[in-house]
């Protein structure tokens, strides 16, 4: 019996084997990526008004292809840096063209020089990317870092602000839009030899209370001096940590985190100062803050210290990956001067809470500062041209049918009677599948100015406030509307539905499991023929047949138009295609989406 049971083993490594060698020869499928189709080459730009020159914070999908879809749904190109030049890359992956881990920033100032030149007046610049190469390597520089540019010229980061970035401003038909982050209370995981050991340590040393500094205490450098002491201003904060934790941190770690706070603080506080300055009211900055929690851990001070030093052109909010499409719609407010008189409901009961230890608010504070960024007025829904609906997770658990009826009831009401609304669905997965079968089988999502459900509230409410705004003031206040931007607001409303629902919902637990079993690690895939192939066929198997269910949702369906006359056009075939991992992990996941011509609709 053993002998047959080491020759049926024997036979299924030889076959493994073969197998192995014959996939490795057979040439791999290329997947094609993003970067390859979205921005607008510069050569082929006619006229530079509707034209956004982006520098994205990283590549992901909340960067880029959400940012891209969006301006194209509300009538503009967007024209993005060449090549890997804004791209992050994690531990052990393939480095980009310049040999780095993180955005190229050299390059990336001379290309906005370079746009300025071309005759481009709208910027939507990041300054972790414009600064550090990409938010993940802004939590990592502990040092100022001069630039060195190929003339041999260096510079210092804040001399580089002000020759390439603060000097657009000088023409007042120039507006630039920047955004920028508070570094959030850990490291990230996979990058510079950091992995989930050190991320949950310095996270915890992060979360210890600090001093809290009021009124003229409230300096940069006060802010500095209270980081390593615990709320005593005494004791070490590690003091205060669990000794698991406390164990795996060391001095220079501390040090290394703490520096990166003081960097970064250090060039917030130096913009903030700056846009003061500025001989024209056409530069603003939006501050995100990034994982964060409603204590006085070591963000409390900054924050306060930034809320304080903001004026003229910045705004501080909470959220982070959905800053540059809250610009986009920034930038469409501007030019359109029209603040939208709006009907504000909850669904669901549990708005006055954080949804998580993540949140820095309640959701219902983290929509009214949304609602203040847009200045859309708050009316009754008699009065309103607009609609803003969110769900919420269940206050009373077992109402949860109930409140997803009102919700859907609510809807379908609104279709019918040619209301545009957002629906905003905050309620992090709490109603399960219920909500979603509800939404997907009765509600067609075309009609919908935006939607957004996927990561946490207050990205999540950026995502939506963005997708829905600008699409209502474009539908509602550009005369000559393009189809170009409706084929992109079906794609934003595609990628939205597909990335909540069949991804993140359904799949991404699977691939987790799935990598394993193949002992690989789901925040970083290291380089492995055998095993990249593996979980690139799970990847398809898994995830593209769930988005059916999302497609034909969307297709045959009516797309609002206009709103001023009202149109609609029907939607014909809707697919998704080649998805990928743009950092070879599962967080996030990116695919091409093919939309067919549309087709008018009769009334």
């Amino acid at each position: 019996m053993w002998k047959k049971l080491c020759a049926g083993a024997a036979a299924l490594l030889a076959l493994i084997a073969v197998t192995a060698l014959i996939w490795l020869l057979i040439p791999q499928r290329q997947i094609p990526s993003v970067l390859e189709s979205l921005s607008t080459n510069p050569e082929d730009v006619g006229a530079w008004d509707n034209v956004i020159a982006y520098v994205p914070l990283d590549d992901r999908t909340d960067n880029l292809e959400d940012v891209v879809y969006l301006a194209e749904a509300s009538g503009y190109q967007v024209v993005l840096p060449p090549g890997d030049s804004y791209c992050t890359k994690l531990d052990g992956q393939e480095p980009n063209s310049s040999g780095s881990q993180y955005g190229d920033r050299e390059t990336l100032f001379q290309w906005v020089q370079d746009m300025e030149a071309r005759g481009c007046n709208l910027y939507l610049l990041s300054l972790d990317q414009m600064f550090s190469g990409g938010l993940v390597n802004s939590r990592s520089v502990s040092e100022p870092a001069d630039l060195v540019f190929p003339d041999g010229s260096v510079m210092s980061e804040t001399e580089a602000f002000d020759q390439f970035i603060f000097s657009l401003s000088e023409n007042p038909e120039n507006r630039i839009y920047l955004f920028d982050s508070v570094v959030r209370l850990a490291s990230t995981v996979g990058y510079q030899g950091f992995g989930l050991t050190e991320y949950y340590a310095l996270r915890l040393y992060g979360m210890e209370p600090r001093p809290t500094l009021e009124g003229e205490d409230l300096t940069l450098e006060n802010v500095f001096a209270a980081y390593p002491y615990g709320a005593d201003g005494v004791t070490p904060a590690q003091e205060g940590m669990e000794e698991a934790y406390r164990a795996n941190l060391t001095d220079g770690m501390i040090d290394d985190y703490l520096g990166v706070r003081m960097r970064k603080l250090r060039l917030t506080d130096y913009v903030i100062s700056a846009l003061k300055t500025a001989p024209h009211n056409n530069i603003h900055l939006l501050i995100g803050i990034d994982d964060s929690s409603n204590t006085t851990n070591i963000q409390y001070n900054e924050l306060h210290y930034i809320a304080k030093q903001a004026g003229r052109g910045s705004t501080l909010l909470t959220g982070l990956d959905s800053l540059a499409r809250l610009l986009v719609g920034q930038i469409a407010r501007d030019r359109y001067d029209h603040q939208v008189k709006t009907y504000l409901r909850y669904i669901g009961g549990s708005q006055s809470v954080p949804s998580s230890e993540y949140d820095l608010y309640t959701l219902e504070k983290t929509v009214d500062l949304h609602m203040d960024l847009f200045q859309a007025q708050r009316v009754p829904e008699d009065e309103a041209e607009l609609q803003l609906l969110v769900m919420t997770a269940p206050e009373d658990p077992a109402k949860a049918l109930d409140y997803c009826e009102e919700m859907v009831s609510q809807l379908e009401y609104n279709a019918q009677n040619r209301i545009p609304t957002i629906l905003l669905e905050a309620s992090n997965n709490t109603y399960g599948d219920m909500l979603e079968d509800m939404l997907l089988e009765r509600v067609d999502f075309a009609n919908l100015l935006a939607f957004a459900g996927k990561y946490d509230q207050a990205n999540v409410t950026g995502a939506a406030f963005a997708m829905g705004f600008s699409r209502y003031l474009y539908l509602a206040c550009r005369e000559e509307k393009d189809d170009a931007c409706d084929i992109a607001q079906i794609r934003q409303m595609a990628n939205s539905m597909a990335l909540t629902y069949p991804y993140i919902l359904h799949t991404r637990q699977e691939l987790n499991q799935f990598i394993e079993l193949l002992r690989g690690n789901y925040n970083n895939l290291l380089p492995n023929p055998i095993r990249d192939r593996l979980v690139q066929g799970k990847l398809e198997r898994a995830f593209l047949p769930r988005c059916e269910k999302v497609l034909d949702n969307l297709r045959g369906t009516r797309l609002i138009t206009s709103l001023a006359p009202y149109a609609e056009k029907e939607i014909g075939d809707v697919s998704i295609r080649d998805p990928y991992f743009p950092w070879n992990r599962t967080f996030e996941v990116s695919f091409t989406i093919d939309v067919a011509p549309l087709a008018s609709a009769g009334s």
